[in-house]
């Protein structure tokens, strides 16, 4: 009686229980699955801010390629690019905007300096940064002597930094041209050149090279700058041209009017002073319109319609001493 009860228990034991191996292998099981949720959601995760990340890198980029763009292809007339060639270490180099005012003008920086840096330079954890800096007047002249200005003195703001590299080519036409001419119809490389010394020349295009740390695809854009005329020889010609006009109607004095009929007046009209007692003595007293008119007979005694040689009527032009024809 007591064995069956016994054998009775461990049966009803062995059917209602787990055994320690396969409590073991459970809980090795849901290790795994669990393991593999959380790598995955950290994985999505990662994936998820590298894709904020890099989207916000390329809308930083684009607003910066927007800034340089608008400030590079709006550059007036009288305003003058140079660059320096690069330092030896290829880390600085300086973009000189003079007499643009301007320049990379926005809230919080007043416009008005006289020279204006597009820098490329080492930003402080080792990669390449664009920035921006404004000098005015008495800073300008120190720059232009190649002194060197304090980083604390001037002011500046960093367009973009992080990235690996920058470099900038300019595209001059007249190298372009010449090489046209001599039947070189092929590459145009030799037309980009590494510096751009000559602050009284524009280049056609201005070329920035970007490379990235991620090593994803450098950036290569570039900015046409536009032949524009400089306001000051416009300002200039037309004070020139004020001038000539405001000497050549004084209206006053012998010869002013449009004269007696048609060859005196053209004359004072077009600028030239008619000497004084000169036949074609327009509207002043004592030598108006004659009697004749344009085809009329004058009441003198000449025979066949022509005046004498002392009238002032018919078609006599600005013949100092007489008018009319002889």
């Amino acid at each position: 009686m007591n064995h069956s009860t016994r054998i009775s228990a461990k049966a009803v034991a062995a059917r209602g229980g787990f055994t320690l191996l396969e409590v073991i292998l459970g809980i090795m099981i849901a290790s795994i699955v669990l393991y593999g949720i959380f790598k995955t959601a950290v994985g999505c995760l990662d994936l998820s801010n590298a894709v904020t990340e890099r989207q916000q890198k390329e809308m930083h980029l684009h607003s910066m390629l927007g800034v340089l763009r608008r400030n590079i292809e709006d550059i007036p007339g009288n305003a003058k690019i140079s660059m320096e060639p690069p330092d030896e270490t290829g880390g600085r180099s300086e973009i000189v905007l003079e007499d643009y005012p301007l320049a990379f003008s926005w809230a919080g920086v007043a416009a008005g300096s006289k020279r204006v840096l597009i820098i490329s330079d080492r930003d402080a954890r080792g990669g390449s940064q664009i920035r921006i800096r404004y000098l005015n007047a008495e800073e300008a002249q120190i720059h232009a002597e190649g002194n060197e200005i304090s980083e604390d003195d001037a002011l500046g703001i960093v367009l973009m930094d992080g990235l690996k590299s920058i470099w900038w080519r300019f595209y001059n036409q007249r190298t372009a041209d010449a090489n046209q001419r001599g039947g070189d119809n092929g590459s145009n490389e030799e037309a980009w050149e590494e510096d751009w010394v000559r602050p009284n020349e524009r280049p056609s295009l201005v070329e920035m090279n970007v490379e990235f740390h991620d090593g994803s695809e450098p950036l290569r854009s570039v900015f046409w700058i536009p032949v524009v005329v400089n306001p000051e020889t416009v300002v200039r010609g037309i004070q020139s041209g004020g001038n000539r006009s405001s000497g050549a109607r004084p209206g006053g004095g012998p010869g002013g009017g449009r004269g007696d009929g048609r060859g005196d007046g053209r004359g004072d009209g077009r600028g030239v002073q008619l000497p004084p007692g000169s036949g074609g003595a327009g509207r002043s007293p004592g030598a108006g319109r004659p009697s004749g008119g344009r085809g009329g007979r004058p009441s003198g005694g000449s025979s066949g319609g022509r005046p004498s040689g002392g009238s002032s009527g018919g078609r006599g032009g600005p013949i100092p001493g007489g008018g009319g024809r002889p």
